[in-house]
């Protein structure tokens, strides 16, 4: 469970720090071609890394809610437990933006 946790956080910021190194030189005098280099890398690359994010994150973080299961795994202490909180915000996000492109999905056909 520990290692679920930190490697869903650290993919987590791997991507944001993916994503921010991709778009950082997008401007308006950038060619097409980037740009478009720059889309694609975003969709094949850091959009996977959110979506092995949110897979690691969301189930463990969601099971972590007892603590009995919390003490079966060792999770405690002040890191562990902070930790758990971050990702129980990350996995909040997550699960908003999906019901959000859900809620696109079906408005789309109306």
């Amino acid at each position: 469970m520990r290692t679920l946790q930190l490697l869903g956080f650290i993919l987590a910021i791997a991507g944001v720090i993916w994503g921010y190194i991709t778009l950082a030189s997008i401007d308006g005098q950038t060619s097409e071609a980037s740009a478009g280099a720059a889309g694609l890398s975003m969709i094949l690359i850091v959009l996977p890394i959110f979506g092995c994010s949110a897979l690691m994150l969301v189930p463990s973080s969601l099971v972590l809610c007892k603590s009995e299961v919390r003490l079966r795994t060792y999770f405690k202490g002040s890191f562990w437990l902070s930790l758990w909180k971050l990702n129980l915000v990350i996995s909040a996000v997550y699960i908003f933006v999906a019901l959000c492109r859900l809620f696109m999905a079906i408005n789309q056909h109306r």
